[in-house]
């Protein structure tokens, strides 16, 4: 069997393992995600924080490793259920506790794609004291979505951005328009965060009634 014929039996059974996976997101954003993979131009890390079971860090694995990525993934998440996973999880024939340590589960379904994992357990921006400093290339924000948290986590980050090469992906970005009143405002922190700093990205990708946007990091922050 040649190595193209092996490399796509790989890549199928990398797809049948993702459907596997609970996800909150939908399949044209996890094309999407593959896509910014494959286009990894070698400049700098990826990273994903929120990453719950995998479902969106997999497919953009694929995409990295297709590429030819070489570098440390940096996943962050506090990877404890709580009730509202409890329920998606079971809507996918997985049964899972309150309180229950998820990222021995996470390390299972993303260590099938890519092996330079690394985990860092525990609240967010707390512990992005661990990275490492390299330059960001692709930064997945899903659990961030309220200020001071959103906010401060993207202080964290931001130096470490490559301007006109960093890109920006914000997972809730429109999830904000759920809601009204107070809850609406809290959850419109990445919306307005973009807003004060419109001159330094440029939107890449959004659709139509879905939360996540993409952008690329332009120049440097203004507003911070």
């Amino acid at each position: 069997m040649g190595g193209s014929e092996n490399k796509r039996n790989g890549m199928t059974e990398v797809k049948e393992h993702f459907s596997e996976i609970p996800t909150m997101t939908s399949e044209p954003v996890h094309r999407y995600l593959t896509q910014l993979g494959i286009e990894w131009k070698g400049l700098g890390a990826a990273m994903e924080l929120g990453c719950w079971l995998g479902a969106s860090s997999v497919p953009l694995l694929m995409g990295l490793i297709t590429a030819g990525y070489d570098k440390q993934f940096w996943a962050f998440d506090n990877w404890v259920a709580n009730e509202q996973q409890v329920g998606m999880a079971r809507e996918w024939g997985i049964e899972i506790q309150v309180g229950e340590a998820l990222m021995p589960l996470y390390n299972k379904n993303v260590s099938k794609i890519y092996y330079r994992i690394t985990t860092i357990f525990g609240m967010i921006p707390g512990t992005l004291v661990s990275y490492s400093g390299d330059p960001i290339e692709i930064c997945i924000l899903d659990a961030p979505k309220k200020n001071p948290v959103f906010i401060n986590t993207i202080r964290a980050l931001y130096k470490y951005w490559i301007p006109g090469v960093t890109i920006l992906g914000l997972l809730d970005y429109k999830f904000y328009q759920r809601f009204e009143g107070k809850k609406r405002e809290q959850l419109e922190a990445p919306a307005r965060f973009i807003e004060d700093n419109k001159d330094s990205f440029e939107l890449i990708r959004e659709w139509e009634n879905e939360c996540p946007v993409f952008f690329k990091y332009i120049k440097p922050l203004k507003n911070i």
